[in-house]
């Protein structure tokens, strides 16, 4: 490790927002020759910036081909009470930081009740903010140019911006904003705008949330646990059992049964046995939050490569385990392929599979089977390496999301942030981090240990104590803190 005073620590990462698009046809991307809509030119004009980052999240993806981030939740000729019959579930599942709305033309085309269109709005835009307290709502006007409708799109926008005054005054980040001039030309059909209409959409959305978030309106809540789950295979393994963002010291003993030690920063706390556990095969057991609620929760793999789910609660005498049941039928019955780590930084472990070419296919997590399912990203990294144990899966950077860590033969690492993955926003190369403390891969393992949102690097030595080195930007970038010996091992 470089030492701890090679230069100032390295700046935080931009926050990163989890945007959702919610609405209908134009949501989608409708009229636009990409299929991604007013989408693909908003993540342009947030690209260009730097003081955040979005992802966009929802269960439809539209315009993959031009977009890496195609995720949105637009809904081809829904009406409002459609959406709001939906949006439980999409909110609970997505997490959004903010929600980009358009909605209500449909309404107006062919609802038999198109007058009360403002209200059924303001239904929705209250469940909304009922589902998810402090989420920031952009809603933008309907296109008042839009041909043919039942009802005037003015007098419909009219009601919205005093709908978004009357959410202000009862403390709600909601924001109204005007579409920008249309004409003709701006128009794909009757109802959808074409490229140039789908531009003007995402110039208004971007100014607002930029906007919003210069406000302090759009902010992100990082999640706790850097990420990621450490020493998949092992008895010793280190997670956050207490949900305080520092990762406690686990051990699975030969009978299969779990104890913990939490861990203070300088001292230690016995909890003693915290689960009986289901089997004495250690490699068969994560520890990884399933839920998002920042403890860590007992994942089991069973001889079909299904895995089942016990929310941790407190664990044993302290407010015990509720069995989720089976949350995966599985792609493997190899649990030394399967990880457990959050790669799209919303709290949750997802599923990441290391095929054996070294590639790694990543499947979401939305609550899993029965609970809401699972989003497959398909391949989302070639890999550098066939052997997956020389892999880490950790957040460095404290963004939220689990990036990629190499260890060379030489027992240095090096990393790639993750920006989404291939196809989704790639990866940024950031080369070796560190020289390393060891050769041997098993030794060497990635948690956050000090709260700070970064994972640090630990190595476990072969008297059971562990050595802790604390991240601080990495080889030449603000270099490591040695902490010495953290624990004479349990």
């Amino acid at each position: 490790m470089a030492p701890a005073a090679a230069t100032a620590a390295v700046a935080a990462p931009p926050p990163v927002l989890r945007v959702m698009p919610l609405g209908d046809s134009i949501t989608y991307g409708v009229g636009s020759s990409t299929g991604a809509g007013y989408r693909l030119p908003l993540r342009n004009l947030a690209a260009a910036q730097s003081r955040y980052r979005i992802d966009f999240v929802g269960s439809q993806t539209s315009g993959a081909a031009a977009i890496p981030d195609p995720d949105n939740e637009g809904h081809s000729g829904f009406l409002i009470d459609d959406i709001r019959n939906g949006v439980d579930g999409w909110l609970a599942a997505a997490r959004p930081d903010v929600v980009l709305l358009h909605i209500g033309i449909n309404d107006l085309d062919r609802s038999p009740d198109p007058t009360h269109a403002p209200d059924r709005l303001h239904t929705l835009v209250d469940q909304i903010f009922a589902d998810k307290p402090g989420v920031t709502v952009i809603l933008q006007g309907l296109i008042p140019i839009t041909q043919g409708l039942q009802s005037d799109p003015v007098t419909y926008n009219n009601a919205a911006r005093a709908l978004a005054t009357s959410e202000q005054q009862a403390g709600h980040h909601l924001r109204y904003v005007d579409p920008a001039a249309f004409t003709s030309a701006d128009m794909a059909d009757r109802l959808h705008p074409n490229d140039s209409g789908h531009a003007k959409l995402g110039q208004v959305f971007f100014a607002a949330l930029d906007q919003a978030f210069t406000d302090g309106w759009a902010t992100s809540v990082r999640s706790k646990g850097a990420a990621n789950e450490v020493a998949e295979s092992g008895r010793v393994r280190w997670a956050d059992f207490d949900g305080d963002g520092r990762a406690d010291y686990v051990v699975i003993n030969a009978n299969g049964s779990v104890s913990v030690w939490l861990n203070h920063t300088g001292s230690w706390q016995a909890l003693g046995q915290v689960a009986t556990g289901l089997t004495t095969n250690a490699g068969l057991v994560r520890f990884a939050d399933f839920d998002g609620d920042g403890r860590a929760d007992y994942l089991l793999f069973n001889p079909n490569g299904s895995v089942r789910v016990f929310l941790n609660r407190g664990g044993d005498g302290h407010g015990g385990w509720l069995d989720l049941g089976q949350v995966a039928t599985g792609l493997t019955s190899d649990a030394t392929s399967v990880r457990f780590a959050d790669f799209d930084g919303d709290g949750r472990a997802d599923y990441i599979l290391f095929n054996s070419n070294g590639s790694i296919r990543t499947f979401l997590n939305r609550g899993g089977d029965g609970h809401g399912g699972w989003v497959d990203l398909g391949q989302v990294a070639a890999g550098l390496t066939s052997d997956s144990s020389r892999v880490r899966l950790a957040d460095l950077d404290g963004d939220g999301w689990a990036d990629y860590v190499l260890m060379n033969q030489n027992g240095s690492f090096s990393v790639w942030l993750n920006r989404g993955g291939d196809g989704h926003g790639g990866w940024v190369a950031v080369g070796q981090v560190a020289t390393g403390v060891t050769t041997d891969a098993s030794q060497v393992q990635f948690a956050d240990i000090d709260a700070d949102a970064h994972a640090d690097c630990l190595r476990t030595n072969a008297n059971g104590s562990v050595n802790g080195w604390l991240w601080n930007g990495g080889d030449g970038h603000g270099g490591w803190i040695d902490e010495g010996q953290i624990t004479p091992g349990f």
